[in-house]
């Protein structure tokens, strides 16, 4: 039987965050102590060996985050995470790595397993608070949202949600329809949608088919029309979309002179935007995106407040140059 040690956040906090649960992986007792408490507006389970955090995985135990040291008897943290990505119900759960291991070589290996953040100890409670909450709000699980907002997930992965309800689609390019007309106010022509969503001739019978999925798809939520040279989608709620917001977090960053608007832009990035997708505009926004993201990593460079910053900043900027080689 796997040993853990559940603490459950006291009366008086977020309802919302109560019911959330976050899994701390660490072999150091006095870390898992420490996480606890900063954390202690969740659920927290926790850990002592990688092993026992996987025995618990598999037989049910469902975490909305997973914060994970990486050097642990037996198993390290990048095993742990690749073991939890073979579990189907749990491949999009995100993770966080929490370590002392702060040399590129570590801080690639995280990146190229996906993994949602890289903190380095010692850590900052804010620092870790923040990171958490982020990637919470990123995956849909912690939100203020209203009933009837569209929350959008194009960065690192793909998702899409009506208030607390997750949609469903046929085909994936259904989804990058709703992404391209959301980019472009709500309507575009036909002519734009076949020149950036197909690389050849797109026959006609092949966007009357992806229309009528996304209407499949955005039922009883929004209206698609579709009218000669036309095409609108009809949407009265609000939109929160990972992409702009991480746009717009860059942009202000970058425009200013400070580190901490910078780290806290460059949490938002999740990952390459649609990856996989294959399209003109799939293609030209991701290498946008991925140019945004290198500039804050460069920043963050210049903007260190101090030799360790500079070294990590300095690691994670090499090692994304590296993966994007």
């Amino acid at each position: 039987m796997a040993e853990a040690r559940a603490v459950h956040p006291s009366e008086g906090v977020n309802g919302a965050a109560a019911d959330v649960t976050v899994a701390v992986v660490d072999d150091d007792a006095s870390i898992l102590t420490l996480v606890t408490s900063v954390l202690s507006g969740y659920r927290v389970v926790t850990f002592d060996r990688p092993q026992r955090a996987l025995e618990a995985l598999k037989g049910g135990l469902r975490p909305d985050l997973i914060v994970s040291d990486v050097i642990m008897p037996s198993m390290t943290g990048f095993e742990l995470h690749e073991s939890v990505r073979e579990l189907a119900p749990l491949r999009s759960v995100p993770f966080v790595y929490l370590t002392s291991m702060s040399d590129r070589d570590h801080i690639r290996r995280g990146m190229s397993l996906g993994a949602d953040d890289y903190l380095t100890k010692p850590f900052t409670p804010a620092e870790l608070r923040e990171a958490v909450r982020v990637r919470l709000e990123r995956a849909g699980v912690v939100r203020s949202a209203a009933v009837d907002e569209l929350v959008v997930t194009s960065l690192g992965g793909l998702g899409v949600r009506f208030g607390a309800r997750r949609l469903h689609w046929e085909a994936r390019k259904a989804v990058e329809l709703l992404l391209f007309l959301l980019a472009h106010g709500g309507a575009c022509s036909v002519q734009e949608v076949r020149a950036e969503l197909w690389w050849g001739q797109a026959a006609d019978n092949h966007l009357h088919v992806l229309v009528s999925r996304l209407r499949k798809m955005l039922s009883e939520v929004a209206t698609v029309t579709l009218e000669d040279d036309a095409l609108t989608l009809a949407f009265e709620g609000k939109v929160q979309w990972d992409a702009p917001a991480f746009e717009a977090a860059a942009e202000a960053a970058l425009e200013g002179d400070g580190e901490a608007e910078v780290e806290r832009a460059l949490r938002l990035y999740g990952g390459e935007f649609l990856a996989e997708f294959d399209s003109p505009w799939a293609e030209s926004e991701r290498g946008r995106y991925e140019d945004l993201y290198l500039r804050l990593l460069e920043a963050a460079v210049e903007r260190a407040a101090g030799s360790a910053e500079l070294q990590r900043a300095q690691d994670r900027l090499n090692a994304f140059v590296d993966l994007d080689a």
